[in-house]
């Protein structure tokens, strides 16, 4: 609601000193390969809302992110998938929330401008994650996912205030926002007696800093489950409840710890059809029809036949499948693929047993049914043999945490380990056998408490492979700046023994952008490589491919380098591009003393800033900061131009008349001005800085304005007309002012309204009368309206007090 204050602020308070344009735009650029420039600004992708939609549905967007300006490139990868090339800056949704207490208050806080855009889904395109990146003259960010479904979908209305329960009819995947802080959502359904129900959310696997909470609500108003864990690994958070009655049920969902902000997007699946939270094995022979033993809503009792395909469209290990209950699809859930024999356990299997020896190579599916329960698999192996024994269950989504330990015959441990390394659970070794004979691979999990039926495992044996790679990028983004240099950091998976040397090619290199020593040295599991930028390279972004090649005798090995965004989450999809930015760095910079002031809450406070432009000499935009140092309590500023060639401006901000009393507030400046190159091509590069000189520093004082009405709640209905006495308080700087009292009303409340009125200089006392429309519905009333209360001082600042009025149908 400050924001109705910004043309007030933002029409008085600057103050400009001019200068003359003394430079052309060809000496701009001559200037500026010589003086110090600030670094770029880059952009920085938030999130997008919603964060999914149905295939075969047109959906709108928006996209929120840091240094995004005006309009900022966008892209979607992957198939069946239409996006615009450039997004354009919109309205962007903001609630305040509830007053933040210290120490959280001190914390830095990211302020995100909405972008809109139209993304077209195809309706026989695949499901699953797609990834976005935004790109400006300043930078690229990295992949973020947006997840295409098969259900009905429904966007959350966002509103300010107490939750109002929305009902939604199932089945259907919601797309919400916990904003702000302390927010709940409420959706409604109706379930029959005995039906059982499947509540689903994913936040974080979406990039979101939600936890989230979920809590069911029976008809009697009483809670009848919760939950903020999941069994399945393909969800974040997962709830199940069978309806003892057929009623009405609301579904709660919040953050654990009542965070909320413009990040914080989930999208919640509720449905009476079939879930598969799991399945065993956990995967098969490629090309073959293998059962499978489905556990979670609505699924057949006995194992269900999978046709595996013999090579999936990524050429990966894993593929994503469902089944058909009742002429339904389930879920999406992941199974793995390989080529060598499986092997299923059968119980008993804890027994070295050596007439039960299994010729390798094989593949052995097992779980760990039960605490302390230990699998053992007994192998047939010959002297000489080299042996790559490779447990896969955390990277299959599995809690197993496994250990592996071999022996022989006689009971002796002659290989173990536990983890394979860089914080993954999964067990991995190389075993020399020493004779022939039986070996007994043990395998149990690390804390012999832990065990159930989600405890599965794939374990892999079988002699090292054919010679070959794999490249893994670090990341899916890089920025150079013009004239600059950057490091890319590329790492190699080494398979069947291979240590030669690996060429690298990059695909689509703009031109000015040379890569030094483009190879992968023998032996070497990564390298840093260094991306230059000679100074007419082209600013912007452009999406490359990076590939490897190495000999091999007469024989060529070649792979392409990958991104995994969620690595070991099989439903997070990989990237296999770098969308490479050449960034035009920020010649100017603004400039200011420290100072920190006593400042009246509901009132205007102004900076003086110095701007040092290194040779620009255009107008600038200046205007609050995307990113701050501290949560702004409220505090927010307009937007105002610094005319070309001047080089001091004043910058005003408004504190909000809740500021708690005593607190300290900081506030930063974002400048941002338009370069035009010689060929005509502009621009936007931006400045800000959080050097406690640059910070706007408050000590907040009581207001010197005051406001109260002599009811805090009135009863409203239809065609009703309300009068309610208020009384202004004056203080200092405003005891000689008359003073304006207006309505302010929530966006989403319909059918209230009050005329503003004045209250002289010389009294305090006013009456505002309410009326309430006739024959339009009215409400909800999940928020109070403001009185607002303005005296304008004759420096045309304005001094703002507040009352919050609770209306009750």
């Amino acid at each position: 609601m400050m924001c109705l204050l910004y043309d007030e602020v933002s029409n008085t308070a600057l103050r400009v000193f001019r200068s003359k344009w003394v430079i052309g735009v060809l000496a701009v650029f001559m200037v500026w390969l010589k003086c110090s420039v600030s670094l770029a600004d880059p952009p920085v992708a938030s999130y997008i809302f919603p964060p999914g939609g149905q295939r075969g549905t047109t959906v709108a967007v928006k996209v929120g992110g840091l240094n995004l300006h005006e309009s900022c490139e966008f892209e979607m990868l992957g198939p069946g998938i239409e996006a615009p090339a450039t997004i354009q800056r919109t309205k962007t949704v903001w609630f305040e929330g509830p007053i933040i207490p210290q120490p959280p208050s001190q914390a830095s806080e990211d302020y995100p401008k909405d972008m809109a855009g139209i993304v077209k889904l195809a309706g026989d395109g695949p499901l699953g994650t797609r990834h976005w990146r935004l790109s400006t003259s300043q930078g690229a960010t990295g992949a973020r996912p947006f997840v295409v479904g098969d259900l009905p979908e429904v966007i959350e209305d966002e509103i300010d205030g107490e939750p109002v329960p929305v009902e939604v009819k199932l089945p259907v995947t919601i797309n919400g926002r916990i904003f702000p802080r302390e927010d709940v959502d409420v959706w409604t359904f109706t379930l029959r007696a005995g039906e059982s129900v499947n509540c689903s959310a994913i936040a974080q696997r979406l990039g979101s800093p939600l936890e989230p909470r979920l809590e069911l609500i029976g008809p009697d108003g009483r809670r009848v489950a919760e939950s903020d864990s999941s069994d399945s690994p393909l969800v974040d958070v997962q709830l199940r409840f069978v309806a003892p009655q057929g009623a009405a049920y609301r579904l709660r969902i919040h953050d654990s710890s009542f965070g909320g902000l413009q990040n914080y997007v989930y999208r919640l699946t509720v449905t009476t059809g079939s879930v598969v939270d799991r399945a065993f094995p956990l995967g098969g022979r490629r090309g073959s029809t293998t059962k499978f033993e489905l556990s979670g809503q609505r699924l057949p009792e006995t194992p269900v036949e999978i046709a595996l395909p013999a090579a999936t469209e990524t050429g990966s290990g894993s593929f994503l499948t469902s089944v058909r209950v009742a002429d339904q699809s389930s879920n999406q859930f992941p199974l793995e693929l390989d080529d060598l024999p499986e092997v299923v356990e059968q119980e008993p299997n804890e027994l070295a047993d050596a007439a039960k020896a299994t010729e390798v190579p094989a593949v052995f599916n097992g779980r760990i049914g039960q605490p302390g329960d230990v699998d053992v698999w007994p192998i047939r192996a010959t002297k000489g043999m080299t042996l790559e024994i490779d447990l896969r269950a955390a990277r299959l989504g599995s809690p197993l945490d496994s250990v592996i330990i071999v022996t022989d015959a006689a009971g002796k441990e002659v290989a173990k380990n536990d983890d394979l390394g860089g914080g993954q659970t999964d067990s991995q070794l190389r075993f020399s056998v020493p004779a022939d004979g039986v070996y007994f691979v043990n395998v149990a999990e690390q804390f012999s408490q832990r065990g159930g039926p989600a405890f599965a495992y794939r374990l892999r044996i079988a002699p090292p492979g054919s010679p070959a790679f794999r490249l893994r990028m670090a990341a899916d983004a890089l920025i150079v700046l013009r004239a600059g240099e950057a490091k890319m950091k590329v790492r190699v998976e080494r398979l069947g023994g291979f240590a030669g040397e690996i060429q690298l090619a990059f695909d689509n290199l703009p031109p000015g952008v040379v890569v030094s020593n483009p190879k992968i040295a023998e032996k070497a599991n990564e390298v840093d490589l260094s991306v230059k930028s000679e100074p007419a390279a082209a600013i912007g972004a452009t999406r490359i491919v990076i590939r490897g090649t190495a000999k091999l005798a007469e024989q060529e090995l070649t792979a392409t380098a990958s991104f995994e965004p969620r690595p070991g989450d099989s439903t997070g999809g990989v990237v296999d591009s770098v969308l490479l930015a050449i960034a035009l760095p920020t010649p100017f910079k603004a400039m200011s003393d420290f100072e920190t002031r006593y400042a009246a809450r509901g009132s205007v406070l102004v900076k003086h800033y110095r701007v040092e432009r290194n040779g620009y000499e255009g107008p600038l935009e200046v205007q609050m900061g995307d990113r701050q140092g501290r949560h702004l309590q409220g505090v927010v500023g307009p937007t105002i131009t610094v005319p070309a060639g001047v080089s001091e401006f004043d910058y005003p901000v408004f504190l909000p008349p809740w500021m708690e009393i005593g607190r300290t507030s900081r506030s930063q400046l974002s400048v941002a001005g338009t370069i035009i190159e010689p060929d005509g091509r502009k621009h936007v590069v931006n400045f800000s800085s959080n050097d406690q000189n640059m910070q706007i520093i408050a000590l907040v004082d009581p207001g010197s304005l005051g406001i109260e009405a002599d009811k805090r709640s009135l009863a409203v209905s239809e065609g009703r007309e309300l009068l309610l006495q208020v009384r202004v308080s004056r203080g200092q700087g405003t005891a000689n002012l008359p003073v304006k009292v207006e309505l302010i009303v929530p966006a989403h409340v319909r059918g209230v309204s009050a005329e503003s009125i004045s209250i002289p200089a010389d009294q305090a006392i006013g009456t505002i009368t309410f009326r309430c429309v006739k024959g339009e519905s009215l409400g909800p009333f999940n928020a109070p309206v403001l009185l607002r209360a303005t005296a304008m001082k004759p420096d045309n600042k304005p001094v703002v007090a507040e009352a919050k009025i609770e209306l009750v149908p």
